[in-house]
């Protein structure tokens, strides 16, 4: 079986307290996609000179745009939640936007700082 891989970023970190007061730490993490490329098509019967204008106004008003230009998004992908103990076991250092390559295979996680 083939493993997937995600890259992943440290949205927060949060210290929080188990039912039984161990202090520990919440640990949210993000997919990091890439935006797939904006298609601009004009009618075939308008003039090809005028439909290339009307390609070239847009881009430009999406630019202008406030988030037009963001090459990536994120999506919520995985929150963990460890003691102290087993976040040192588990030898993972996050820090806020931090960059991991997650692997998932044969029910493993693995991170891989990037």
């Amino acid at each position: 079986m083939i493993g997937s891989k995600v890259r992943v970023k440290v949205s927060s970190v949060r210290g929080v307290r188990d039912p039984e007061g161990r202090e520990g730490y919440r640990i949210d993490f993000v997919e990091v996609r890439e935006r797939p490329p904006m298609v601009m098509m004009t009618p075939t019967e308008v003039p090809k000179e005028i439909g290339h204008m009307v390609v070239q106004i847009s881009k430009g008003i999406q630019k202008a745009i406030p988030g037009g230009s963001i090459k990536e998004y994120e999506l919520q992908k995985l929150t963990l939640t460890f003691t102290a103990e087993e976040l040192e076991a588990f030898e993972l250092k996050p820090y806020p936007n931090q960059i991991y390559e997650l692997t998932i295979s044969k029910g493993k996680l693995s991170f891989k700082k990037i």
